[in-house]
This record gives C-alpha cells, structure tokens and sequence, in this order.
C-alpha cells in the first residue's frame, strides 16, 4: 500500500503529507481496515526496564506528539508506541517549513521545535484512547521557559502523565528549542535527575506503581560527555536511556 501511495505523498509538503498519514490511519482503524495495512507480527518479548514487551519493533516520539492517533497505531501492532514530545503548555513550534525530506538517505529532519497542545490535552487523548499496551510519554521543556527553570517544566509533566505511562521518556536531546542541550551538562543534568528521581519515587508511593524513567541524550555527544552522563545515570539510578539519531550527512 505504501508503494502506491508515496508518490502522491511526495507531492505534498511533509508536514502536510505527515497529518494527512495520521488522519488515514485513524480513518483506517474506524472502519476496521488497519489489517490491510500490516499483519500482526509473531510475539518476541524482551524485558526492558522492568517492562515485558511484546516485541522489540517500537514507534518513536514526534510522529504522534499529541496522542491523537494512539488507537490507529496500536492496530499496526507495534511492541511500544511513544507519544510525545509534549510540554506543560502548548506552543506552536518553529515556523514552517520545519520538516524536509532526504529521499536519498530515505529520512527527514525535523526541526519542529516540540510543537504540541500541551499536556493536559495529551492526556485526554491518552484517556480516550484506552490503549492496553505499553504507552511511553516523551516530557520537554517549553521554549519560553527560562533554562534555569527546566526543571520545573519536566516536574509538571512527569506528574500529569505519570499514572497514564508505563515510561516516561525525558527528552533533553533537541536542537531546536534554546539551551536545551545544556541539560546534558554535568552540573545540570545532576541537579535534573536528582529532582526527577526524587519525584518519580514520590509519585509511585502516591499511585502505588513504579513507572520507569529513561532520558534522551543527542547523538553527537563526545566519549568524554558520554561516560559523564552515564556516571550520573547511574548515580541517580535512571531506569534507560535513548540516543537520538544522528542527522544524515
């Protein structure tokens, strides 16, 4: 199905191909077609961070960012999906064009700026959804928020979504919003995962559940700020880490 359709996606801007992908998948699942887009994969579970999942074959961050689409994606039977990145206030992003495509590395760049309606209405769609499976939730930091208030920012996502996640991903990896990767720093990211993990125990007393934690670095950190962060990881006893990918050249 998608060799017949690409050529008419690639007609369109990516951003406007991007929605008009999920808007299909949403439409396919009401009408109980999802079967004809992909087959259900035989179950190869892996425990990671204390999570049994059914397979290894996961959905990143930044497809769905507001949960709109959770029920549309879970019928492609994905081990995982992960919504996200979302911030405790909407905000609109970059402006466009802010997506491009790199046909001949068969990926895009993006550069949206964490563009979201905010956590509460993630929430919302998570609730709707009602999805069984093992939902990640991606928490950043909104641009207009000062980097030395960060913290903040992650406290209020990660308490807003924390009964509805089975992780939660902090996302500390973009470019494109200010200052962000100078959480990666030593001092700072110290300062961070000391106030996460403190909270994070807090609240599975409160819900009497444990929900994981894994932070997402940028793919071109140096050795040198890799041991770093991995020191502090464990120091902090983070449950797992992401490393975003690496644009291609």
């Amino acid at each position: 199905m998608y060799s017949l359709l690409r050529p008419l996606l690639f007609r369109l801007d990516p951003e406007t191909a991007h929605h008009l992908t999920l808007g299909g998948l949403k439409t396919a699942y009401s009408l109980g077609l999802s079967g004809l887009i992909a087959k259900r994969p035989a179950d190869d579970p892996r425990t990671v961070m204390g999570l049994t999942f059914p397979n290894p074959v996961g959905l990143a961050a930044g497809l769905d960012k507001n949960g709109d689409c959770i029920a549309g994606l879970a019928a492609l039977s994905f081990g995982f999906i992960e919504i996200g990145t979302v911030t405790p206030l909407p905000q609109p992003g970059n402006p466009r064009p802010r997506l491009f495509r790199l046909p001949q590395a068969q990926g895009i760049i993006n550069r949206m700026g964490f563009n979201n309606d905010g956590v509460d209405k993630l929430i919302e769609n998570v609730k709707r959804a009602g999805y069984r499976g093992i939902l990640g939730i991606n928490i950043g930091k909104n641009a207009a928020t000062p980097i030395e208030k960060a913290a903040d920012d992650y406290l209020i996502c990660l308490r807003k979504v924390y009964a509805h996640a089975g992780y939660v991903t902090v996302n500390i990896s973009s470019p494109n919003t200010k200052n962000l990767r100078q959480l990666q720093g030593g001092d700072e990211l110290d300062a961070l995962l000391a106030q996460l993990k403190a909270e994070q125990l807090k609240l599975a007393d409160t819900h009497g559940k444990y929900v994981p934690i894994a932070l997402k670095i940028a793919p071109d950190l140096d050795a040198g700020q890799i041991k770093q962060i991995a020191a502090l990881l464990t120091k902090h006893r983070i449950d797992g880490v992401w490393r975003a990918l690496k644009t291609p050249p």
